[in-house]
């Protein structure tokens, strides 16, 4: 016979959630294990608790299987980005970026061009994945090149990146949210305009300001000098290299999908690195799953290339799997539905909802390093209380795009922080305080649910329809 499973209590939710936030903190900062041991490891510290609640371990290892099982997707997209990296180095596409832009960019007006550069490309293609570990790696690259401090290259890298996030048809990121909240995809794009283009604008204008600030009045022209030395030396500059860029924003222009996007652009890739740079099709087939290796004889130079590779991208789909398990565990056995639905008694206005919505995100991005695990659970318990507040759901599904997605960059263990850590080679700690558009997007949301501004409510019209049709509103409906 089945055991009878106890719900748990709010008491009960908090303790669970103490001890796993503190095993988790104690393994980071006293023993110095790795992210994705610590990860990985707390399924077992959530077992005992589980088991109090009446699941049986088969029970909870399905929990698991279940959410890793929504993580497939992720994961061969990152196998992609990890061939396109190398392969885009290889052939000779982020060189040439590199190349050109030392040569025409000034530092003055380099953080502005980064993030701009970064945002057009992020909008057709809808990945800021994609984005930063291409367009961004190039971007670093000049930067890097110009003397400016890495962590300021990587935050205006990052800004720019994530524009695409918010207001891409194409992006993932945006079809979720509104497919969760119940908003039709252009509805809900049109309402994130309300943050990203002030956000957009104020990003520009600071990035103008610090550009000024910190680069000096003229260029180390000996560094640029031998960096662009260095790259004619080892590769074929030219138009011929950013085919393979072309290709792919052309793709996911016409929307397919981005894996098979990926996986072509990094075909014709092949062809370029073989055909034009010269290597050979085992080299290349070295480079696709290891990463691409070279050496340019210049020290600042190497690191920006040697990267990417399938086996790069390993340790992070490991912790994808962790993380996913983890949250997999809490969600199976009702923890996380206590926390939240305990919030959702004791909210009763507009910044109430606000504000318990962004705090929601973020305490799923801390305990769930996974957007779309933030955007599926915090969707799916706060739209209904927008509704009752007669607060039309595209005002949810705007604070839970940005904040998941933004968000998730300042939770040093988040995949999203720990893919940008690795791909641009910088401590997510020095890109964060310049991360000025996720900065300034999550400010702006939370100013707009306290003052009201753009925060769309139903007519009474539209509130009565809502109250006749909308299975979220039953229970007013029945009162």
């Amino acid at each position: 016979m089945e055991k009878v499973k106890k719900a748990p209590t709010l008491s009960f939710a908090l303790i669970t959630l103490i001890v796993l936030i503190l095993f988790i903190i104690i393994g980071l900062t006293v023993f110095g294990m790795p992210v994705i041991t610590v990860l990985f490891f707390s399924w077992l510290v959530l077992v005992p608790f589980a088991l109090y609640l009446g699941f049986t371990t088969k029970e909870i290892e399905d929990s698991v299987y279940e959410m890793v099982k929504a993580g497939i997707g992720l994961f061969a997209l990152l196998l992609a980005i990890g061939c396109l990296v190398s392969i885009w180095l290889c052939a000779g596409t982020v060189p040439t970026l590199i190349f050109w832009g030392l040569n025409l960019i000034t530092p003055k007006f380099f953080l502005l061009i980064a993030f701009l550069v970064c945002s057009f490309v992020s909008l057709p293609t809808g990945t800021s994945w994609g984005t930063i570990s291409t367009a961004g790696v190039a971007m670093m690259g000049v930067g890097l090149g110009l003397g400016l401090p890495a962590g300021m290259v990587a935050g205006a890298v990052v800004s720019g990146a994530y524009v695409g996030d918010k207001l891409s048809p194409v992006s993932d990121t945006p079809l979720l949210t509104s497919t969760i909240c119940k908003v039709p995809l252009m509805k809900h794009i049109k309402h994130m305009l309300y943050s990203t283009v002030p956000a957009f604008v104020l990003t520009a204008i600071l990035f103008i300001v610090l550009g000024f600030k910190y680069a000096g009045t003229s260029l180390d022209t000996v560094t640029i000098t031998n960096l662009t030395s260095a790259l004619g030396s080892t590769f074929h500059i030219g138009w011929v290299t950013l085919i393979p860029l072309a290709v792919v924003i052309a793709l996911l222009v016409m929307r397919q999908s981005a894996v098979g996007s990926i996986m072509i652009g990094c075909v014709v890739g092949v062809l370029v690195a073989t055909l034009y740079q010269g290597y050979g099709l085992s080299d290349v087939g070295n480079f696709l799953a290891y990463g691409f290796q070279v050496q340019t004889g210049n020290e600042l130079l190497d690191p920006i290339l040697n990267r990417g590779g399938i086996s790069s991208m390993l340790e992070l789909i490991g912790v994808v799997v962790a993380s996913l398990g983890m949250g997999g565990i809490l969600k199976g056995i009702g923890i996380l539905n206590t926390l939240v639905e305990a919030l959702g008694k004791v909210i009763k206005s507009m910044a109430g909802v606000t504000v318990a919505t962004a705090v929601e995100c973020a305490l799923c991005v801390t305990l769930v390093a996974n957007n779309y695990f933030s955007m599926i659970m915090v969707g799916t318990l706060m739209t209904p209380l927008f509704k009752k507040l007669k607060l039309k759901p595209e005002n949810a599904s705007r604070i839970i795009n940005d904040w998941s997605s933004c968000g998730s960059m300042f939770i040093p263990f988040n995949i999203g922080a720990i893919f940008v850590a690795s791909t641009l080679g910088v401590p997510i700690l020095a890109v964060l305080p310049f991360a000025l558009f996720h900065i300034i997007v999550m400010a702006l949301d939370l100013i707009y649910g306290l003052v009201g501004f753009s925060m769309t409510k139903y007519s009474d019209e539209q509130w009565k329809e809502a109250l006749e049709n909308d299975p979220d509103l039953a229970s007013i409906k029945a009162a």
